[in-house]
């Protein structure tokens, strides 16, 4: 009797693994009808199935390793995405599938939402036949932003601003000027590239260039070790942005700050490496 017993559970929990294994599954975003938008003659045309996934960061001054759980993530591009409830884990980690016109690259911005927290937009990020594994973002505190960052960087504004100028903080571009190998995934620290410079954007304040301590400082005219730029109360509009320095080339950026983006709650635009402002600078942590 026990034989029989014995095959009937293997059997139960192979069915149960199935199960488990199908529910694991990344959901699929279909972005083939957004493709034909902008270009009808795709239709109709060979789709391909590719992969994103990245880590959502609690960024805070106290643990670099630290990751925020049950993050809703969807695409700016295609808002009902929302519906897909692609949200990050415990280990801070989502995924989803792309089904996607094969050699039509496209551009989507992960937003990245959660009840309490601060809405963020990410760079525009170009999507082509293959996976990209290694998103990231450092999504900021609540506290440590509605504390400190706002007020801080409003009364920074307010000192560098006209007398009776608009110094009421409304959004924020932050990029991170960083090294070849910089990366969120990487414990390798400071991951910015010293030196360089980034452009003004018209409408905005900035760039303010964070300091060693992590801080946008206005005394400050170039990059620092950390690599942090910002630029605050950015009008809607598409920027592309990048950094110079001598002898070193950057991978720049693209944002869009839509102005529909307000009514969805977005208040900061943050590009994390290894998809920031990257140059092919390979130096040690901490060296020019």
């Amino acid at each position: 009797m026990r034989r029989p017993i014995a095959i009937l559970l293997i059997g139960i929990a192979s069915v149960l693994l199935a199960c488990a294994s199908a529910c694991a599954e990344d959901a699929v975003l279909d972005i083939s009808g957004f493709q034909e938008k902008s270009a009808p003659g795709l239709r109709g045309g060979e789709t391909v199935l590719i992969k994103l996934s990245g880590k959502v960061s609690h960024a805070q001054l106290a643990d670099y390793h630290a990751v925020t759980p049950g993050v809703l993530v969807w695409f700016a591009e295609l808002p009902d995405s929302k519906n897909l409830d692609i949200r990050s884990d415990e280990t801070g980690w989502w995924s989803v599938s792309v089904k996607k016109y094969k050699g039509a690259p496209a551009g989507l911005s992960p937003v990245y939402e959660k009840k309490g927290w601060i809405t963020t937009k990410s760079n525009v990020i170009a999507v082509q036949d293959r996976d990209i594994t290694d998103l990231a973002i450092q999504y900021i505190d609540p506290n440590f932003f509605r504390l400190l960052i706002r007020p801080g960087v409003q009364l920074m504004i307010r000192k560098m601003l006209p007398p009776g100028a608009d110094s009421a903080f409304r959004n924020a571009i932050v990029v991170t000027v960083g090294k070849s190998w910089a990366s969120i995934h990487d414990d390798r620290l400071p991951h910015g590239d010293p030196g360089a410079l980034c452009p003004a954007i018209p409408g905005a304040v900035g760039p303010l260039y964070f300091d060693e301590s992590v801080r946008p400082n206005p005394e400050y005219r170039q990059t620092s070790v950390d690599g942090g730029v910002a630029w605050v109360n950015v009008p809607p509009g598409e920027y592309t942005l990048g950094a110079e320095k001598p002898g070193v080339e950057y991978q720049p950026v693209r944002f869009v700050v839509a102005p529909e983006d307000e009514a969805a709650g977005i208040v900061l635009y943050i590009a994390s490496p290894p998809h920031g402002i990257q140059g092919d600078n390979g130096s040690e942590p901490g060296k020019p």
